[in-house]
């Protein structure tokens, strides 16, 4: 098994560097396992906003692209909430490339 590690900025602010992503989960599985709030309500399914956060710019470029699902959920959000690298925690997959990604949780 394989693993990286990210920084993680909670919904308070606090960052936490060296949070471990294991290579079998998806960034969303990264978080709760590390026991970050996120509700992944509809299951990593692309279906609900629930797991939404932002990346940093260099991390959203290496992340891949946002498949229209996804798409379909970020313009559900408010423009208060959408930012250019808005992405579902579910739907970025593990990349030895996102070593010492940012990770911020976007709002609740």
């Amino acid at each position: 098994m394989s693993s990286i590690e990210i920084t993680v900025i909670d919904r308070e602010g606090v960052k936490t560097p060296g949070v471990e992503w294991r290579d079998e989960e998806s960034l969303m599985e990264c978080l709760v396992r590390n026991s970050y709030p996120i509700l992944a309500t509809c299951g990593g399914n692309a279906s609900c906003s629930t797991c939404h956060c932002y990346l940093d710019e260099d991390s959203f470029e290496t992340a891949g692209e946002i498949d229209e699902d996804e798409e379909d959920v970020l313009d559900s959000l408010t423009d208060d909430e959408r930012e250019p690298t808005s992405r579902l925690t579910c739907q970025v997959a593990w990349e030895m490339d996102l070593e010492g990604a940012e990770v911020t949780i976007g709002p609740f």
